[in-house]
C-alpha cells in the first residue's frame, strides 16, 4: 500500500516543478541557446576524471548509508541477538533522523568551510568508527545498538550534506545535468547496491564483523581520497 500511494508524490513533483522557475544559470544558457545536444557524449569526453572523482566519492556514503538503515542491521541483530524487529526499526529510525539533521549541518557548515573539507570530516569519521560501530553492535545490547547506529550516522550526514553541490559545481553548466546525475548513479551501484550482499558474503565467510568493519571503512576511505582530489569550486562561477 504505501508503494500504490507513491503515486501521490509523482503527482506532488511535477506540480511543484512546473511551479519552480529555472535558475538564472539555465535560463542564460537557453537564452544563449548554448545547451549540450550530446551532453553524455561531451561528459565522458571532456570531463572523465571528474565523472570518476565524483562517483568515488560518493561510495563511502552510500554504502554505509545502506549498511546503516538499509535492513542489514535490523536483520543481523535480529537474527544473531534475537531481538525484536520492531525495536531495532525505531533504531534504524533514530539514525535516519540523525544523518538528515546532520545533512543540514554539512551543507550549512560547507558553505563556510568549503565542500571538500566538510564532506571528509564526514569521511573520516565513518573511517575511524567502522570498527567500533559493530563492536557496540556485537554487544548485542539494544542501548548500545541505539548509540552506534546514531554516532554512525554523524558522518554520513557530514558526507552527504555538501555532496549535490560539490557535484553541481563541479561541471559546467552545459552538462551539468547529465555529470550530476550519471556521477551520483555510478556511485550509487559501486557503493551501496553490493554493500548488503558484499557484508553477508563476508560474515558468511568470516563468521565475524571485522571483516564487514574493514570493508566499511575501505569504501569510506577511498571516497576520502577521491574527495581530496577533486577541486573545491564554492563560490565559483556556475557559468563554467
Amino acid at each position: 500500500m504505501p508503494f500504490l500511494l507513491s503515486v501521490v508524490l509523482i503527482g506532488v513533483g511535477f506540480y511543484i516543478r512546473s511551479k519552480v522557475s529555472e535558475s538564472p544559470v539555465f535560463a542564460e544558457l537557453k537564452e544563449r541557446r548554448t545547451e549540450s545536444n550530446t551532453p553524455i557524449r561531451t561528459l565522458f569526453k571532456k570531463h572523465p576524471k571528474q565523472v570518476v572523482l565524483a562517483a568515488l566519492s560518493f561510495i563511502g556514503t552510500n554504502g554505509n548509508g545502506y549498511m546503516v538503515i538499509g535492513g542489514f542491521i535490523v536483520a543481523y541483530a535480529t537474527k544473531t541477538y534475537g531481538l525484536g524487529k520492531t525495536e531495532l526499526l525505531i533504531a534504524t529510525l533514530a539514525s535516519a533522523v540523525t544523518w538528515g539533521v546532520f545533512t543540514m549541518i554539512g551543507a550549512y557548515w560547507s558553505d563556510r568551510r568549503g565542500r571538500t573539507t566538510v564532506m571528509n570530516v564526514g569521511n573520516l569519521a565513518m573511517v575511524l568508527f567502522a570498527v567500533p560501530f559493530f563492536l557496540l553492535i556485537d554487544t548485542g545490547n539494544l542501548g548500545w545498538i541505539y548509540v552506534a547506529m546514531i554516532l554512525f550516522s554523524v558522518g554520513l550526514g557530514l558526507s552527504y550534506g555538501p555532496q549535490p553541490a560539490l557535484f553541481a559545481e563541479l561541471f559546467p553548466a552545459s552538462i551539468r545535468y547529465s555529470g550530476a546525475s550519471i556521477s551520483y548513479a555510478v556511485g550509487t551501484i559501486f557503493g551501496g547496491a553490493f554493500a548488503p550482499t558484499v557484508a553477508q558474503w563476508l560474515l558468511g565467510k568470516t563468521g565475524g564483523t571485522l571483516a564487514i568493519s574493514i570493508y566499511l571503512a575501505l569504501l569510506a576511505a577511498v571516497s576520502f581520497v577521491a574527495t581530496m582530489l577533486i577541486k573545491d569550486r564554492s563560490g565559483r562561477d556556475l557559468m563554467v
